[in-house]
């Protein structure tokens, strides 16, 4: 009789977990969800900034080809978003590459349907190496497939912009 009662009592503390666990998820997803919301609602993400020091993208690359790292304003037209949690971005640059823009201090996120529409940005822009797994994770978060992830087996010089703020702009 004892066994039983220990038994039942083990069922029900696991199931009692189960369901704190997938509360405390739908919580989280939830709050995500509401912050993205939020964001989209408000002309800034991150930092409020002035845009009236903004350099034309074209210039920026000319910089970072020749300096360490760049702070700067620059408008841009967003062409990929994180599709995991919009934790990062790219952007076309006229020299025909692209640069990835990610958020200081992992503090804000974008909108997943970002895509196709401009933003100003400001922060610290610089070209460095970015490793093979750092390559097949954002491919992933992508949502590229396989055998595109499975491709990546070099490390690239790569430009990179760390945004303390972005403002929406479509």
């Amino acid at each position: 009789m004892k066994n039983i009662f220990v038994s039942i009592l083990v069922v029900a503390v696991g199931f009692t977990a189960c369901s704190q666990k997938d509360s405390s998820e739908k919580t989280s997803e939830a709050e995500e969800k509401q912050a993205v919301e939020m964001e989209k609602t408000d002309a800034f993400l991150g930092e409020s900034f002035s845009i009236e020091n903004e350099i034309q993208l074209a210039s920026l690359v000319r910089e970072m080809d020749s300096n360490d790292s760049v702070m700067a304003v620059v408008e841009a037209k967003v062409t990929e978003v994180c599709q995991a949690k919009g934790c990062w971005m790219k952007v076309d640059l006229p020299n025909g590459e692209s640069m990835r823009v990610t958020f200081k201090d992992y503090g804000f996120f974008m909108p997943k349907d970002l895509a196709g529409k401009s933003v100003k940005m400001v922060g610290t822009a610089k070209k460095e190496e970015t490793d093979v797994e750092t390559l097949k994770h954002f491919a992933e978060d992508g949502g590229k497939s396989e055998e595109e992830i499975a491709e990546i087996t070099e490390p690239r010089m790569d430009y990179k912009f760390v945004a303390s703020g972005v403002k929406l702009m479509d």
